[in-house]
């Protein structure tokens, strides 16, 4: 009992000493999405964990577009790491329910082709349907929310958050890192993260980034948020619009044209929705458009003056913010890592928002680093050689996603080329889709953590499908062929037969797609039935490395369907009988429902936490030496 004590002391001293000392396992620099998410699983698993922000909550930030495999991937990290939370940002109806209904619903990828002084043409209008429930759909994220809903979260988990804490000076040691604040307060631990983005002080210190970009995609930013955005349904007649696959008022819409595209995020399309506002970015080729002309709210209107239908969808829109302009976006890093450091993804590079795949490549990372760095704690080892997989997946991921993305900057061209070059993404995203879908539906079956570990295998892991090398074949064949009309070697039209011909031969999509059809311009929708199809398809007709990576349980996906429907249901009975109750009563029993959640955590905001390892002694001896105390015990660690 004596040595029980002993380990009790010591583990609470540890505790105190850390928030005296302000020594720490891990300190993250940078309290967005990816930094809070990290520092959230961190402290769950017992690391010692700084979280600084120069700023505070809430805040401005664009990237608000989820795509299927990265609320995947979010609802993976979830699990294998026991924060549930993290879960609900990857479907919009646990992030509607739990964290904000200002976030918007994501059904589907839709993109008008625009031509300079015409109207859009219905038969030249893309989509690429998203998840359906159980699983989906996506989400349009309102960050300011989400950031700040993850950032709070880290600190009921265990870690220590400073925000508007600006760090003046980092000093690399051989054994440890220090931080000093522009205060004085110093900091100091064993490793940094460093997750604060594009203006990375950490990369300017130590001269990671490339002096000029490694990226073929050259382009600038023009956004901000307005409100009187109209729906884009709005902009078609009745026939027309029976031909989406589902509204484009509720898909991350783009407005694409020869030199650029738009993006369009409403947040307010869905029933419960609370916010008025839509995200608006306007995305201009360099070669194009390489110098900003006039005031950025001036060039933005010049610009869609030309394009008779997206200025039909801006005539009553406005500012609610200041509008931002950017130089060139892109930037670049040979390396993620060095001694005592690891860079998430944006704080190394970034290519452009087209198709919303930065947030994919960064909750990869975020996979990755809390693996590895687990296991680096555990061992109190943070050699450069732990962590290479970390980059080595995430510079893989960045170049394919810009060979997809440069590939449509130039297809933009012509509708038949943009036609045919989307292609490659829409296979990228629906096969890095199925592999995170299939492990996660069979865990959730079988509740074999097994296949959660699986999520990090080198033939797993990627992004857009960078991972498997028939996708990577087929899109730099694409790439080829694009450059070959670029260089007046074929025509644009030659180039776009050329790449429907491919797809036409590639045995691993299922024919009735019609990857290669230039008239099926909705390859997919995954709601129950057409989801049940491909599986069914990957089942017959996929080698061995598809059926693993694109089926999964269909019995459990239908139940989860019932579940779901059911769990809406519920819900909505429960919110009805709520509101007819306090008709007639001011009395209520609702705040007993939080109890168990607050209690379950209520380790994590005392020093409490610190005995966690000796629970079981302390059960124990509670048994044993103190019978009254036993029921009391049940609530240690």
């Amino acid at each position: 009992m004596q040595a029980l004590y002993k380990k009790l002391i010591h583990s609470q001293s540890r505790l105190w000493g850390t928030m005296l000392t302000n020594r720490y396992e891990v300190a993250i620099l940078g309290s967005g999405i990816g930094g809070s998410m990290l520092a959230c699983i961190l402290a769950k698993q017992g690391v010692s964990t700084l979280l600084l922000e120069g700023a505070s909550h809430p805040r401005f930030t664009i990237g608000e577009s989820l795509i299927p495999e990265t609320g995947l991937r979010l609802r993976i990290v979830a699990d294998k790491y026991g924060v549930p939370e993290i879960g609900w940002i990857g479907t919009f109806h646990k992030l509607r329910n739990h964290v904000s209904s200002n976030c918007g619903v994501k059904r589907s990828f839709g993109f008008m082709y625009h031509r300079a002084g015409e109207e859009n043409r219905p038969e030249e209008i893309n989509q690429f349907g998203t998840l359906a429930p159980p699983v989906g759909p996506d989400s349009h994220l309102f960050r300011q929310d989400t950031d700040a809903f993850l950032a709070a979260l880290s600190v009921k988990y265990g870690a220590t958050f400073h925000a508007q804490t600006r760090i003046s000076e980092i000093k690399f040691g051989d054994d440890e890192v220090e931080l000093r604040a522009d205060s004085g307060q110093r900091y100091h631990a064993k490793l940094l993260i460093d997750a604060s983005g594009m203006r990375s002080m950490v990369s300017d210190q130590l001269g990671m980034r490339d002096e000029v970009p490694r990226f073929r995609t050259d382009t600038r930013a023009i956004y901000t948020h307005m409100m009187g955005v109209r729906s884009a349904d709005l902009l078609l007649d009745s026939r027309s619009r029976r031909r989406l696959i589902s509204p484009l008022g509720q898909a991350t819409m783009h407005h694409v044209f020869d030199g650029g595209w738009m993006w369009v995020i409403p947040f307010s399309n869905h029933r419960d929705a609370t916010n008025p506002l839509t995200s608006v970015g306007l995305m201009l080729d360099r070669r194009r458009h390489p110098e900003p002309q006039g005031t950025p709210e001036l060039e933005f209107r010049r610009i869609i003056s030309a394009y008779p239908t997206i200025a039909r969808h801006f005539a009553e829109a406005n500012a609610a913010r200041p509008w931002i302009r950017s130089g060139r976006i892109q930037y670049s890093s040979p390396h993620l890592i060095a001694p005592r450091l690891i860079q998430l993804p944006h704080a190394a590079a970034f290519i452009d928002p087209l198709y919303s795949s930065g947030m994919s490549v960064l909750i990869v990372a975020v996979d990755l680093i809390a693996e590895a760095l687990l296991k680096a704690v555990a061992d109190d080892d943070y050699a450069i050689e732990r962590f290479q997989f970390v980059e080595d997946v995430v510079n893989r991921g960045f170049d394919h996603y810009d060979a997809i993305v440069s590939g449509a900057f130039d297809s933009f061209a012509s509708y038949d080329t943009w036609n045919a070059w989307n292609r490659n993404w829409v296979m990228g995203s629906l096969l890095g889709t199925f592999g995170p879908l299939s492990l996660w539906m069979r865990y959730h079956k079988t509740k074999d953590r097994s296949y959660l570990q699986k999520t990090t295998e080198p033939s797993r892991m990627g992004v857009l499908g960078s991972h498997l090398p028939g996708v990577v074949e087929v899109v730099q064949a694409s790439r080829a062929d694009m450059d070959a009309a670029i260089a007046g070697e074929i025509t644009h039209a030659e180039a776009s037969e050329r790449i429907f011909a491919r797809f036409r031969d590639v045995e691993f999509l299922p024919p009735y797609m019609g990857f290669g059809d230039p008239k099926k311009t909705a390859t997919a929708t995954f709601t129950l039935i057409p989801g049940a199809r491909h599986v069914t398809w990957y089942r017959l007709h996929g080698d061995a490395t598809y059926r693993e990576n694109c089926t999964f349980p269909l019995l459990t996906y239908a139940r989860d369907g019932a579940a779901f429907v059911l769990g809406e249901a519920r819900q909505a009975w429960r919110r009805g009988f709520s509101a007819l109750r306090d008709v007639f009563f001011a009395d209520n029993g609702d705040w007993h429902h939080t109890a168990p959640a607050l209690a379950a955590h209520r380790d994590l905001a005392t020093p409490i936490r610190a005995i966690a390892p000796f629970a079981d002694e302390l059960a124990e001896f509670d048994r044993t030496e103190s019978p009254r105390s036993a029921a009391s015990s049940t609530g240690v660690g």
